[in-house]
């Protein structure tokens, strides 16, 4: 995949955590809880007991860009 941003090549990974993995709305810090109780919250990956959370991204050496496909059905690598 080529960067929108710089036109570099993009590397595929894995952003992984022990927790959900979720993009919530504003800068503030919430407090902890998951992101259902956030308005306007998008959940990136959810929750796995045995396998954590895990969620496809492109990553941009050049400029320093992650960029994750909310599209792609394969993003959330705990779907199915």
């Amino acid at each position: 995949m080529k960067c929108p941003y710089c036109n570099n090549d993009m590397e595929i990974g894995i952003i992984q955590d022990c927790n959900e993995i979720a993009w919530l709305k504003g800068l503030d810090r919430p407090a902890l809880g998951r992101a259902a109780f956030h308005e306007g919250s998008v959940v990136l990956s959810k929750l796995s007991l045995t396998k954590g959370s895990a969620v496809m991204a492109y990553l941009c050496r050049g400029c320093g860009k992650v960029i994750i496909d909310l599209k792609d059905p394969n993003t959330d690598l705990n779907r199915g």
